[in-house]
Parts: structure tokens; sequence; C-alpha cells
């Protein structure tokens, strides 16, 4: 029998122990400098001692202190001999590490900790299985950084089936590993989901608060990059709070940094700017310069999209600086990248060209595929802006060259893509030649379905909003209309609610234009003329810049009439909300035959609205009926108060037994029929009490 297994714990450490489990960290510190403060302990309870005080530190989140602590603590152990407390102290180190992403220290004391463990073949088997499961879990991390998705998995599997049925913390910790290599390494977010909501599920039933807290935020990064944007912030805000409960700032630092960036794909710029201070802030209390070099650069991104270039400048050359102070040459190559794209917005060419030529020499030196795509995106975008053709065709052929190679990144791709599509548009501009339309076409094909993998909503409903335009300057109204209401769906799923109010802003404006685009046809206007009418170059621009979403303020649209009709177009019920009787028949006759078109020919065209006059129509299919709204004003409000009243009168299953009960016997619902009715149409449509998509 072994030494260590002879050596009984002292019962202050086991409960300190306990307490750490169960995440009551203020109670177990306190105990343990209590022990300390008591004196005369043996070697391995000093040992034994410092250990929890490094499992303390991990959980929170002061990676730096364990590693410090660990490399003392494991000098230490060395006195006990061949000992399983060393074995602990060279992994727990190893978890601290992954924390702080310096993998190249990973494998040597993995091995390190692997080979001590195997001397060690005496110990209970519970503990040796409980290593092993341990050491497997790691390496999955390991393999993480080294991008090798098939080993990483095989390991945290190990690493599961290796767990005793009682270690939840463990086992949901591993599952949540898996989630990881799906998402960030394949790609494949269903899949990433499928094991982060089984890690979920074990986290709570293990009752531990960081694991619950760590299960969420690994769903809400998932939720974020399917472009769920709604669930990844809810996600995140119980993270947060369970990490501000902990104390843990190195998490809530983290976290704080996630939700910036959730709130920027949602367009919400200002919100995003301020939340990655915070996390910036934290992040240089403890002294973590990789993840403030991180977060610079988040922050210089969120101020190029505001079209802010002075501030986006600042922050990537202070991003660049700490990065160079730290020696990571693949993630100066990366900010260099960022930097040059800067400066070429900012029209500062020769120093944008001087920064190309730094990331070739690192290029060369690195011999990194990533990089090498990385630079020959960089190389076209200087070409491109030359006013000579030749350079631009030079840099029309490496772009093409990029879509060719299989190794390109979902990003750079549909940057690549976004990009030829903006070279090919000048080209247009300069040659008023219809057939440059048909080699843009295939590429806004490709754009959609990479968007649509790679889940980049915000791309794919601008890209809707591109082809619409395309489809304008065409003079296909029909399509383009189609295609603006394919986009705005697209956004309001995704909850992309700024994009959603854009597009529909845009329709709106189309509507309004019908009959100058009609007359377009029989002009024959040219392509310029119409490229300029449709904003064409502005839509391409704000894509290829990633600039801020712009839209007027959100304004209550003015109701003026609700009707349902049967799917045959015969009145179920109608409500006025203007009192002149002789206007309210006119309008009525008038919008009934409207309704009748819109049946017939426009709603075939999978449109949602049509122009009445000075009206809008909005029409929704409920089966079996239409449910019809009549408005002045913005279109994005009324939607979203008629989606909340049709809703609601589905929910009331009375109030929809009676709709279907008078259709079927031809007959026309009046408010006193449905009691509820009134009520309701009152609160939303003329008290407008109703919170809705931020509409009040």
């Amino acid at each position: 029998m072994s030494e260590h297994k002879l050596k009984r714990k002292p019962q202050e450490l086991i409960l300190a122990k306990q307490l750490i489990d169960e995440c009551k960290l203020d109670e177990a510190d306190q105990l343990i400098k209590n022990f300390e403060e008591k004196g005369g302990h043996t070697l391995h309870d000093i040992v034994l001692c410092h250990l929890l005080n490094c499992e303390l530190l991990y959980w929170q989140g002061l990676y730096k202190d364990v590693v410090k602590l660990a490399e003392q603590t494991y000098k230490e152990s060395l006195g006990l001999g061949k000992n399983i407390l060393s074995v602990d102290i060279l992994l727990i180190m190893v978890n601290a590490l992954v924390w702080l992403i310096q993998s190249d220290k990973l494998h040597d004391i993995i091995k390190q900790g692997e080979e001590l463990l195997k001397t060690l073949t005496q110990e209970l088997p519970a503990e040796y299985k409980q290593r092993e499961a341990y050491i497997a879990f790691l390496k999955g991390w390991f393999y993480i950084y080294r991008n090798d998705a098939e080993r990483a998995i095989k390991q945290f599997e190990l690493s599961i089936s290796l767990r005793e049925i009682g270690a939840k913390q463990e086992i949901a910790l591993s599952l949540t590993g898996i989630a990881w290599v799906f998402m960030f390494l394949k790609s494949n977010f269903d899949r990433a989901l499928k094991y982060s909501k089984r890690g979920m599920t074990v986290a709570e039933e293990s009752g531990n608060k960081w694991c619950i807290g760590y299960s969420s935020m690994c769903m809400a990064l998932i939720h974020r990059d399917k472009g769920e944007l709604d669930r990844s912030i809810m996600l995140f805000e119980r993270s947060l709070t369970i990490f501000n409960d902990l104390n843990n700032k190195f998490m809530v630092a983290g976290i704080l940094s996630s939700l910036g960036g959730a709130y920027g794909m949602r367009g919400e710029l200002d919100r995003s700017i301020i939340l990655f201070e915070q996390s910036m802030a934290f992040f240089k209390k403890l002294n973590n310069k990789t993840r403030v070099a991180y977060i610079l650069n988040n922050l210089s991104s969120s101020y190029k999209m505001r079209g802010e270039l002075d501030r986006a400048l600042e922050c990537i050359e202070q991003a660049l600086a700490l990065h160079q102070e730290l020696g990571n040459l693949r993630d100066i190559a990366g900010f260099h990248d960022f930097l040059i794209q800067i400066l070429i917005d900012k029209g500062d060419l020769e120093r944008a060209q001087q920064s190309l030529d730094h990331l070739e020499q690192l290029n060369n030196q690195l011999k990194d595929n990533q990089i090498n795509l990385m630079y020959l995106f960089d190389k076209a975008l200087l070409l491109k802006t030359s006013h000579r053709a030749i350079k631009r065709g030079k840099a029309e052929e490496i772009l093409k060259q990029l879509l060719e190679d299989e190794n390109v990144s979902y990003e750079i791709r549909s940057m690549v893509l976004l990009t030829l599509c903006e070279l090919l548009l000048t080209e247009l501009h300069i040659t008023n030649e219809v057939e440059v339309l048909e080699e843009i076409k295939p590429l806004i094909t490709q754009l959609l379905d990479l968007s649509e993998k790679s889940h980049s909503f915000w791309i794919l409903g601008e890209t809707y909003l591109l082809q619409a335009k395309l489809a304008l300057i065409s003079l296909n109204l029909a399509e383009a209309r189609r295609f603006l209401t394919q986009g705005q769906e697209i956004a309001e799923k995704y909850g992309l609610s700024l994009l959603a109010r854009k597009i529909s802003n845009e329709h709106d404006k189309l509507l309004k234009q019908l009959s100058m685009w009609e007359n377009l046809k029989e002009s024959k206007a040219s392509l310029n003329e119409r490229m300029e009418l449709a904003r064409l170059n502005e839509q391409m621009e704000n894509m290829v810049r990633k600039r801020a979403i712009e839209v007027p303020e959100l304004s209550d649209e003015e109701p003026v009439f609700i009707l349902i009709v049967s799917e045959g177009g015969r009145p179920i019920f109608s409500q006025s909300f203007i009192e002149d009787q002789k206007f309210e028949d006119h309008l009525l006759g008038g919008f009934l035959s409207a309704i009748n078109s819109f049946i017939g020919e426009v709603f075939s065209e999978g449109l949602d609205r049509a122009s009445f006059g000075e009206h809008t129509l909005l029409m929704n299919p409920v089966p079996p009926f239409f449910i019809c709204y009549v408005f002045k004003g913005q279109s994005y409000s009324a939607q979203q108060r008629i989606r909340y009243f049709i809703e609601e009168l589905q929910d009331d299953k009375n109030a929809w037994q009676t709709f279907n009960k008078f259709n079927q016997v031809n007959r026309e619902i009046q408010l006193k029929d449905i009691p509820s009715l009134e009520p309701l149409i009152n609160e939303i449509f003329i008290r407008k009490t109703i919170h809705l998509n931020g509409l009040v």
C-alpha cells in the first residue's frame, strides 16, 4: 500500500474541497486561510492545501495565478517522492494554460503528468482512472488548438468513457468540449448544439454553478454563430449572472466580449462597443494582454462598421503592438490583415502597401496555408484600388484563384465573392454592358448558398437586398419585390431587427416608386441611370465595408382598416379606424377590389404588401382566412402589430372557433359576437400599449 493511501486528509481540507465543488468559493477560501494560519503541517498537507488553492484560483478565473502557484507547488511535491498530488498539480496547471491560450506548453506538461501517472499503478483504481479521464480531457483541448478535430473528439469521448457515473460535472465539460470541436473546427452548428444541450442537461443535474454557467456560455456562442441572436443574448446574460455571482472576473470579461459580438451582429454597435470596453477593462486588470488585444480587434471592427476609421485604426494599432510584444507571429499576421483593410478604406494606400509587405514577409516565414490565403486576398484588395485596368484585372485573377481553393474559409470566401461583385459593378459602370450583369448573377447565387451554409444571416439578408436592386436595374419589378420579402423574412427570423427594418423601408420606397420604374421601361434609361436610382453602389459599398445599418427612426403607422376575408375573398369581419362614413364606404369597395387582385395575382408571387393609393395594404394568410390591414406610414411597425393581433386571435380558442363557425355559415362577425375582440383591437391598434420587437 502506497504512502499516499495511508495519509489521512485533514478534516478542514476535506470540507474545503466540498465547498469548492459546490462553488461556495468564499467559504472555502476562508477555511483554507484558517488552516494555513494554524501552521505545523506536514509537507503532504501543505502540498494538498496549495493544490486546493490552485483549484480555488481556477474557479475564480485567475489562471495566471494558478500557473504560478502550481509551478511552486509542483517543486514542493517532489519532496514527497512519486505521488499522485504531483500529477494533480500538473493537470490543473495545464487546464489553466488552456484558458490562457498557451498551447505551446500543453503537450510537454500533459506528457509529464501522463508519464508520472504510469509510475503510480499501485494507486486505487478509481483515483487512477479519474486522472486518466482528466488527461484525455486535456488532450482533447490540445488537439483543438492543433486544429485536429478527429483526435480531439476521440480524446473527449475517451474521457467520458473513463468517468464514473456520478462525475456529472466532468462529463458535462467533456460533452461541451465536443460541442466546441463541432462549432469551431467543423462548423457543424447543429451537431455542436446537440452536444451542448447534452452537456447543459448533465451540468444542471450536477448542480455546479460554474459548470452551468460555462455550458450556457457555450450554447450561447453556438446560437450566436447560427444567427439566432435573441436566444444567444438570453443565454449569455444567464451565464453572465452566474459568473458575476461567483466573482469570476475572467469569465465575466469573456462573456461581455461575446455579448458585444452578438449585439454587433444585430447591428447595435453602440451597445456592442460599450460591452467590448467593459470586457477590456476587466482583462486589463487581470493583465491578460492576449485577451486585451483580441478585444481591441473587436472594437476596431465595430468602429470600422460605424465608419469611424481613425478610431478603428487606433484600436488595431494598439492590438498589433500588444501581439508584437507577445511575439505570436501568426496573430501578428492576422492583425496586419485587418490593418491593411482599414488603411485601404481610409485611402492611405502607401501605408497599406507597407503593411502588406510585412504580411508577405510573415507569410514567407510561417509557410502557413491560411496566412497565405489571407495575404493573397489583401493583395487583391490593394490591386483593386488602382485606376489601371491591368491591375484590377490582376485582382480579379487572384480572387477567382481563391474561389477555386477548397481551403478558403467561409468568411474569406464570402468577402472574395463580394469583392468580385464590386469589381464587376465597376466594370458595368464603365462599359454599360448588360452582359456584365450575367457574370454577377452566379456569384450572387454562390454568396446566398455560402451564407446559408455558414449561418451568416446578416450577409444572407443583405444579399437578398442586393439581388433586389440588381432585379430593379433589369426592370424586373416583381422579382425585386420578392427578393425584398425574402430578405426581410430572413432578418426577422434570426433577430436582425435593424436589417429587417432597413429592408422593409426599401420595400416601402419601391412601392411608392413603382410608376417611376414602370416608366423607365418605356424611356429605355441607361444602366448607369438605373444603378443611381436603385442606389446599387451604396448597397455594395455597405456590404464590402461591413457598414453599420442605418435606418430612419421607427414611427407608428396610422391604422385605417382591418378586414378578414375567406380564401374566396368573402368578408368575415371588418374594423374601420376612421369616422367618415362616406370615405369608409368608398374605401371598403376599393379595398375589396384590391384584395381580390392581391389574392389572384400579387400574393401568388410570394409578396406581403401592395400600394393602395396613399395607403399600404398588408396581407397575411391564416387558413382558412386572409387577414388584411390597411394603414398609412411605415410597414415595419404595421407588420409587427398585425402579426401580434393574429397570434392573440389564434391563441383565443373561443374567438377562433367563432370565426370558423361564422365562416361555415357565411355570416359576418360583429364585435358583440366575440367579447374579447374589441379590447384586443383597442389595445393593439388604438392605445398601442403592447411591446412588440422594440415597438410600444
